[in-house]
């Protein structure tokens, strides 16, 4: 039982990490809604405009910029590269819970499909619909999908590669290389929703256990 619960603590754990980023999730996409980060990107683009630079300002024009400004933290730029991040580390997370892991013999379960299987199906039958089943059973296999071929290896269907040659004496581009947008993939108002069901769910077939191994 304690091995049991071991690992469903460190799913519980990775559940709580996936809808606090998915709040932030939220949070930043609120603000970006406000025009900020493309306000600031703009009146950015037009000093380097001004200053005919291609090359992202430093030192004292920074700090100029600033100055008149505000930070230039976030920019748009920096928006999207954090809300990149962000669903990224929440398909991370929580694949987690469907893939292998190594156990602790009377601390934490081997995470195979004989352990888990037969406790995610309980918890799923008793969080959701047989419509919504069937959608969160689809959502798992992209997340397996792209956290196997993009988000934790660089499998090479998941990217777009084109090679050449440059002239003698020149630095021109020799590669180019492309992301696919798998992470688009995703319907977040989907996950939004279901994530804190199926971790309420969770957190009942624990205390369940709990209550007959005579722990609470």
């Amino acid at each position: 039982m304690k091995e049991i619960l071991g690992r469903l603590y460190l799913w519980q754990i990775a559940l709580n990490r996936i809808i606090d980023l998915l709040e932030l999730k939220q949070r930043i996409e609120r603000f970006c809604n406000t025009g900020r980060p493309l306000h600031i990107t703009e009146l950015y683009d037009k000093e380097r405009r001004r200053l005919q630079t291609g090359l992202r300002l430093e030192g004292e024009e920074l700090d100029s910029f600033e100055q008149k400004h505000g930070s230039l933290f976030p920019d748009i730029h920096d928006i999207h590269l954090i809300s990149e991040l962000l669903t990224e580390e929440i398909i991370i997370k929580f694949c987690t819970i469907f893939n292998d892991g190594h156990g602790k013999v009377e601390v934490i379960a081997t995470n195979n499909k004989s352990f888990r299987e037969p406790i995610l199906a309980e918890i799923i039958s008793e969080a959701f619909s047989d419509e919504i089943k069937l959608k969160f059973s689809d959502f798992i296999k992209s997340a397996k999908a792209y956290r196997n071929k993009h988000g934790a290896h660089f499998d090479q269907d998941s990217f777009t590669m084109t090679h050449g040659d440059k002239k003698l004496g020149e630095d021109g581009v020799i590669y180019s290389v492309g992301w696919n947008s798998a992470l688009l993939s995703f319907d977040w108002d989907f996950i939004s929703n279901t994530i804190p069901i199926f971790n309420k769910h969770l957190n009942n077939h624990i205390k369940k256990l709990q209550k007959e191994a005579g722990m609470i």
